[in-house]
């Protein structure tokens, strides 16, 4: 097959995909809605940085250019193996991760982690060619590699709030909505929040138990450090975390579920949509 039919092949599937998660049809040369530009992303937009800004290590330089490198969670270690692993040196609290997906992260908070389990399923990610299977091609430029970073805490002595912001680019200007995730382990729920920290009128897959925000300390220089790292792109979502009275970055993520995230009502997917000035 050639990769153009390759290709077309590819959109038929994402298309379908679309239709029995998303209840329609997309047109993905044509979007409007939110989940339809993610879908023409994936096919049609090419951006070099969003390969850079999606590999775990380089994007760190990225990140320090735009807003400092105090900004950055502590980096342990980098290496090309799980098998170079030295969990002995690196303390009882710390993340390991790929560099080339998204999600796969191991959480260590003890002094016998189950090394023989980390190492087995850290190979098993490397082996994935995520741009493949996701239809996300820049991951398919990144090396696959290991980081090791220092596990921040929040001050219950838990993980601290993953803060997500989904930053637009419109004709008015950068727009602003504010995800989080609550209960990920146990009930999950999410609601959604504008840059003001208003509490919004939707889901998107998970139930929204209309949970009041939470305004962080420095919640407005969150919002400004979301708009200045998500400056070079039409759409980003901006991982950030508030932790020892510091806001540090998470990830930069370019594909939102992949486009398959149903909104609840349907029609907020159209809104979403209409915030986003498509670059072509």
């Amino acid at each position: 097959m050639s990769p153009s039919l390759r290709k077309r092949w590819r959109v038929l599937v994402a298309a379908f995909r679309c239709y029995r998660t998303l209840g329609y049809w997309p047109n993905i040369e044509q979007p409007k809605t939110f989940n339809e530009k993610i879908q023409y992303r994936k096919f049609f937009q090419s951006n070099p940085l969003f390969s850079v800004c999606s590999d775990k290590i380089a994007v760190r330089d990225y990140v320090a250019s735009k807003i400092g490198e105090e900004h950055l969670i502590p980096l342990l270690d980098t290496l090309d193996s799980p098998d170079k692993l030295k969990f002995d040196q690196y303390g009882v609290n710390y993340a390991v991760k790929c560099t080339h997906d998204s999600g796969g992260v191991f959480f260590v908070t003890d002094d016998n982690p189950n090394k023989r389990t980390i190492i087995k399923k850290l190979k098993k990610r490397l082996s994935v060619d995520n741009g493949l299977s996701r239809d996300e091609h820049w991951y398919s430029d990144i090396k696959p590699r290991i980081i090791v970073e220092r596990l921040l805490a929040a001050e219950d002595g838990g993980l601290p709030v993953d803060y997500k912001f989904h930053v637009f680019s419109s004709l008015e200007g950068a727009r602003v909505v504010l995800q989080i995730d609550y209960d990920r382990f146990n009930g999950h729920h999410r609601s959604f929040y504008s840059e003001r920290g208003e509490l919004l009128p939707y889901g998107q897959r998970r139930q929204n138990k209309k949970v009041a925000f939470d305004r962080p300390k420095k919640f407005d220089q969150m919002v400004s450090i979301a708009k200045t790292l998500a400056e070079d792109f039409d759409y980003a979502r901006v991982d950030l975390y508030y932790a020892e009275d510091k806001v540090y970055f998470g990830e930069l993520t370019f594909a939102h579920s992949s486009g398959f995230e149903k909104f609840i009502p349907s029609h907020y997917d159209l809104v979403w949509g209409e915030y986003w000035n498509i670059k072509r």
